[in-house]
């Protein structure tokens, strides 16, 4: 697979979670520190906006805490 040439490895990013209060009938956001290595890509293409959008959310795609793009799992590849 020829995704995300300039991807960039990173260890124990701090990702931000969207979280449900349902109780509220509200949302907020936390930061979580995940653990391992994860690469940070940015899109370039349709190609890859597309490979992302397919992804589950929390699951295999985050947001970073900071900086731009977003963080994906080792395992994708």
């Amino acid at each position: 697979m020829n995704l995300f040439k300039d991807r960039l490895l990173i260890k124990n990013p701090k990702v931000i979670i969207r979280k449900e209060d349902t109780v509220k009938n509200d949302f907020y956001f936390e930061v979580k520190k995940l653990q391992g290595l994860f690469y940070r890509v940015n899109p370039i293409n349709g190609k890859e906006v597309f490979f992302l959008q397919a992804l589950p959310k929390n699951v295999f795609v985050y947001v970073p805490e900071e900086g731009h793009g977003l963080i994906i799992t080792l395992n994708l590849f």
